[in-house]
């Protein structure tokens, strides 16, 4: 029970996230990161919204191929 609620909730944030486009302190939008789903629940699950890029630019050699060219700009 305890899991299914967990899943809800982390499903919930993963929408809200990329459903809004606040800028994150290095001026890249949600929709930058909008690819990058997997890799921010996975290694940055604790980050608000609008820290997402930052954190997930601290874990460059440990992204996906895909998330690591959206965050480069590619």
């Amino acid at each position: 029970m305890l899991g299914k609620v967990f899943f809800t909730v982390a499903a919930v944030a993963m929408i809200g996230l990329f459903t809004t486009a606040p800028s994150n302190a290095r001026g890249h939008s949600a929709k930058a990161t909008f690819g990058c789903k997997v890799d921010k629940a996975r290694l940055c699950p604790q980050s608000p919204a609008n820290k997402a890029g930052a954190c997930l630019r601290k874990h460059m050699s440990e992204l996906s191929p895909g998330c690591r060219a959206k965050l480069q700009g590619g």
